[in-house]
């Protein structure tokens, strides 16, 4: 993999994971799934800026975020496979949406029309974000991390979350880092606002809503464990009470057969189905064992010895003590029957709890302890109720022995805690003596565990710790709508607001642009309106001179010629005369006439030339020829041609001109025009023999090039440079200047060229002329001819 592709790779899963994990801080439980998940609009707006070969940076980022939240009593293969899963659903979701959005709007994502923004929620932020939804939401149903009945819920908030992070992320990733920059920059003032504002405001109203949910659920869960609780404690009380009926009966029976026992406890048994047995325990004094030993063999018709264990644990015949406290009666016998006659003082742990029933004349119970009359090793609970004589006629005080309850620890737990009553919910009993849990069902890891309640059980003069937990399997059939309806109206308002926000942006954008092009155009349709009227203006002007010296020109031709005889006859009557006698008045005379004549014909063919040059002005564009030039070649040799009119007066004129310029104009145009700017500034710029640069400066730019000539003189005054085209001005009319220079390079350039021309100077700093030429002539005529239809 390349190291550039690489070096993106590692920061998009960091911020995949790092971005996932502040989510999940608002995340629904079991925390599968969250309101807005904005790891997928990065991962979005990645794939489609930076390229597909970026969606291993999904996977990993994803994965990243998943396997830590695998709970812990998952086995490894599920703690890894669930999350690489969940992954490759995340890359996949990115990828598909990529495409998707590159298939249906194109890779210029401008978003700025309604059917582009439609299509956006629909493909990126809903079929798209259906995968990962799906692929997520079946692997945690497969590894039974996710109930059947919570799966329709799990998923809708999964493909919400996603949506609302596309819809959300992306966009404001689009912002700073989408393409087409200008029209993405043209909403970072308004849309970044809106959508983190709207966003904090549904997720803040979903969150506040899943809490509340979640708080009545709770209050629910409470509800119900302390029903489980008081039911509990009300078996545990009926059983004592069932101790204390047993008590109170045979304490005033006077005399106790097995038979009699039996009727009386059998009703106990049978309501109340915790019971192992419930026995009676006599008390037998030594010098009372042979006589109770036989009495009892008599009537189980087998010989009865008195039974205790050792410190072992092991079974074996009692020795003498002064005290024994034996088994005589125990019902259901049928099942016990291998602990008659077994003396239960023979252990500590017992002696302890009869010693405190005995004193307190309440029942006591012994903990957990193995049964003598069970062959599994099952532990059980004994609770002791001390019984006195009311006449004691066997010794050793008013204690004649103990109603015992037997218990099975699995058979009393299940039924202070039946799975009827459970349902979904887990239950721990623990004992507060230290000993640690006596019994569980249906475990659940802590990660698992969405409620828990616990009470303090009293069983005899022992307490125990009950605790409950529910997983998500509580939540199904508790469950409200009231987040369903939140995440579906803030899903849409979001959507709406979003479509709504974007378009209006984007609309805004294009009028805008629109706005500057026109703007634009009006600047240019402004300013060929003013060109057209001051070219209307020159055209005007020229055709007025033009008119003028056509008039002129016949009777100047005929005074010319008139003047032209006269002077020859004059010159031939002054050689006929001066070849006879000649009268010294008539030649003189004829001198002064032969002179006279000589003014006239000299100024006669000065302003013939004048009207010559005044013809000038009008340019014909008909007989122009247009050629393709080499623009830096042609005005190198005009400019050479040109060298003997500067070079003697000390002058320095320089041209830079790329070489490659190429130009299709009327080649002559262009050395009329730089003759007569050349001409301008030797005439103007440089009074008094001054000495200064001039230089040429040619730029391509787009399609037309830009002549800038400028010099270092001594500039035109402001309120001159309006005038400096108009014919017949001129700063210099007495020192041989006519005004009709600039005049002619004007129409030239107008007219002939094309183009556009215009004077920049500061008096004292020289001045610039910029002349503006098409590359090619005929598509700058056209584009003139539009711009006077318009005006």
């Amino acid at each position: 993999m390349p190291n550039r592709t690489l070096i993106l790779i590692i920061p998009l899963a960091l911020t995949y994971f790092a971005i996932g994990k502040l989510a999940l801080l608002l995340a629904i439980p079991p925390g599968y799934a969250t309101a807005i998940w904005p790891s997928a609009g990065v991962a979005l707006s990645v794939i489609l800026l930076k390229g597909y070969r970026l969606w291993p940076g999904v996977l990993l980022g994803s994965f990243l975020v998943n396997v830590d939240g695998m709970p812990s009593s998952s086995s490894l293969l599920t703690s890894l496979f669930v999350p690489m899963v969940i992954a490759a659903g995340a890359a996949l979701q990115a990828v598909l949406g990529a495409w998707l959005i590159r298939r249906y709007i194109g890779s210029r994502i401008c978003l700025d029309s309604i059917s582009e923004v439609f299509k956006f929620l629909v493909f990126a932020c809903g079929v798209s974000c259906a995968a990962s939804a799906s692929i997520g939401t079946t692997a945690l149903l497969s590894a039974g991390l996710l109930p059947a009945e919570n799966y329709i819920f799990n998923w809708f908030t999964w493909w919400v979350g996603d949506g609302l992070g596309v819809m959300i992320t992306s966009i404001l990733i689009f912002v700073y880092f989408g393409e087409p920059r200008a029209v993405w920059r043209s909403r970072r003032r308004v849309l970044p606002l809106v959508l983190v504002s709207v966003s904090l405001v549904v997720v803040t109203l979903y969150v506040l809503g899943s809490r509340w949910e979640l708080s009545r659920q709770q209050g629910e869960f409470r509800r119900y464990s302390q029903q489980i609780f008081n039911a509990a404690q009300s078996k545990i009380d009926t059983h004592i009470d069932d101790l204390h009926a047993v008590k109170a009966f045979i304490e005033v029976s006077g005399g106790l057969s097995r038979e009699t026992y039996e009727a009386f406890v059998k009703g106990f048994l049978d309501r109340n189905a915790g019971f192992q047995a419930i026995v009676w325990v006599q008390r037998v004094g030594a010098a009372e064992r042979l006589a109770f030993e036989a009495s009892m063999g008599d009537e189980l018709g087998a010989p009865v010895t008195i039974m205790g264990r050792d410190q072992d644990g092991s079974m074996i015949v009692q020795p003498v003590k002064d005290d024994y406290f034996v088994i005589r009666y125990i019902e259901p016998m049928a099942k016990n029957v291998g602990a008659l006659s077994y003396d239960i003082s023979s252990t500590e742990l017992v002696q302890n709890a009869l010693a405190r029933a005995s004193l307190s004349g309440m029942p006591a119970t012994t903990g957990p302890i193995s049964l003598v009359q069970e062959r599994d090793g099952q532990l059980g609970l004994v609770v002791y109720l001390p019984v006195n004589a009311v006449s004691s006629t066997m010794g050793g005080g008013d204690l004649s022995g103990y109603v015992a309850g037997v218990y099975r620890v699995p058979d009393l737990m299940a039924v202070l805690l039946p799975r009827a009553d459970l349902r979904n919910l887990s239950g721990v009993v623990s004992s507060l003596d230290g000993s640690g849990k006596i019994y569980s069902i249906n475990s659940l890891d802590s990660k698992q565990a969405l409620f828990s309640d616990s009470a303090v059980l009293h069983f005899a003069d022992i307490d125990w710790l009950f605790e409950v937990e529910a997983d998500q399997g509580f939540l199904v059939g508790s469950r409200s709508m009231v987040p369903w309806t939140m995440l579906v109206a803030g899903l849409l308002f979001t959507g709406l607001l979003g479509m709504t926000f974007l378009v209006l942006t984007g609309q805004k954008h294009r009028s805008d642009v629109a706005g500057a092009k026109l703007k634009e155009m009006l600047l240019k349709l402004r300013e060929t309106q003013d060109h057209l009227v001051e070219s209307e203006k020159m055209a005007s002007l020229g055709g007025l001179v033009a008119g003028f010296a056509h008039e002129l020109n016949t009777p100047l031709g005929i005074a010319i010629t008139a003047e032209s005889t006269l002077q020859s006859d004059l010159s031939k009557l002054r050689t006929e005369l001066e070849g006879a006698d000649a009268i010294a008045p008539v030649t003189e005379m004829l001198s002064r006439m032969q002179e006279a004549s000589r003014i006239v014909l000299s100024n006669v063919q000065r302003a013939g030339a004048l009207i010559m040059s005044f013809k000038q002005v009008s340019v014909d564009q008909a007989t122009a020829e247009i050629r393709d030039i080499n623009l830096h070649e042609y005005l190198t040799d005009v400019l050479s041609h040109l060298s003997s009119s500067y070079r003697s007066s000390g002058h320095n004129v320089s041209l830079d001109c790329p070489k490659d310029i190429r130009i299709k104009t009327v080649p002559g145009g262009i050395a009329q025009v730089l003759m007569n700017l050349l001409s301008n500034s030797l005439t103007h710029a440089f009074p008094c023999g001054q000495k200064g640069n001039i230089q040429l400066c040619v730029q391509k730019q787009h399609d037309h090039v830009v002549l800038r000539f400028s010099d270092d003189g001594v500039g035109i005054p402001i309120a001159d440079q309006k005038k400096v085209f108009e014919p017949f001005y001129t700063t210099r009319r007495g020192a041989g200047g006519t005004g009709l220079g600039l005049h002619i390079v004007y129409n030239t350039v107008k007219r002939q060229l094309r183009g556009r021309i215009s004077v920049n100077s500061q008096p004292g700093g020289g001045t610039v002329i910029e002349i503006v030429l098409p590359l090619t002539i005929n598509d700058f005529a056209s584009q003139g001819e539009e711009f006077s239809s318009v005006v």
